[in-house]
């Protein structure tokens, strides 16, 4: 009998270092990603907080036994990446015109509220939708699906690279407004100490971010289903508004 126990430990454990093994031999998926905090945060503060979608896609990916890591590159870079193949996907993205021919979308991982951002001290009539800003000094950060909006409604504006220094640029410069995501700004403003010098003013436009797969990626498609599948999984069983609940 104790043999027989011991013949079962034995390959209970070698059961278990196969596993490892094969799991540290994994190849690891590289997402790439623009720092856009809460959704992805590239410097981490005392908190530890990675940004809820690159927490989302990780845990997603590791549900149906695959691992991903994000490495942080400029949103332009990264868009050019997506084209050529040279990367897997990138976050987080909005299904946005012309994307369609290079970009496998997975189902939605967070949402965003589009709003016009102003000074305290800002003095002009309150804009309630994209439209009503025409005529306005507007900000808007340059590769975004933002700024498509902007230009398609043929709206006047200066792009901008970074989001924080469009930020600094509305406090400090001659500008009324700058296009953007509420949940994204409100977190950096906060973080910047000028909570209490900004207001917003929402359109009543809501968007989407996707984890946009490049479709020129091998097995993009299949990767695309795979995460997928691992994203209901994870809001099936609370992990996801767990997730969510750290940034509130």
């Amino acid at each position: 009998m104790r043999n027989f126990v011991y013949s079962l430990l034995s390959i209970f454990m070698v059961s278990v270092c196969m596993i490892t093994l094969t799991r540290a031999e994994e190849p690891v998926l590289t997402i790439h990603a623009v720092d856009f905090p809460p959704y992805e945060i590239e410097d981490p503060g005392v908190d530890s907080l990675l940004g809820f979608d690159v927490e989302v896609v990780v845990e997603a990916f590791d549900r149906v036994g695959l691992r991903a890591r994000i490495d942080f590159r400029p949103w332009k870079r990264i868009v050019a990446m997506a084209r050529a193949g040279t990367t897997v996907a990138m976050l987080s993205c909005e299904k946005s015109p012309g994307r369609e021919d290079y970009i496998n979308y997975s189902d939605p991982i967070s949402k965003a509220t589009r709003t016009y951002v102003a000074s305290v001290d800002f003095a002009g009539d309150v804009p309630q939708s994209m439209e009503e800003a025409r005529g306005l000094k507007i900000l808007v950060i340059s590769g975004y699906a933002a700024e498509k909006e902007l230009k398609n409604a043929d709206i006047d504006y200066e792009p901008v690279i970074h989001d924080a220094s469009a930020l600094r640029i509305l406090l400090n410069r001659d500008f009324d407004l700058f296009y953007s995501a509420r949940e994204f700004v409100e977190y950096t403003a906060g973080g910047l100490g000028i909570a209490d010098k900004v207001q917003y003013f929402d359109t009543g436009k809501q968007v989407f971010f996707h984890l946009c797969f490049s479709k020129k990626w091998p097995n993009s498609k299949a990767l695309r289903d795979k995460f997928n599948k691992g994203l209901a999984m994870i809001r099936e069983d609370g992990t996801y508004d767990a997730i969510h609940a750290k940034y509130k």
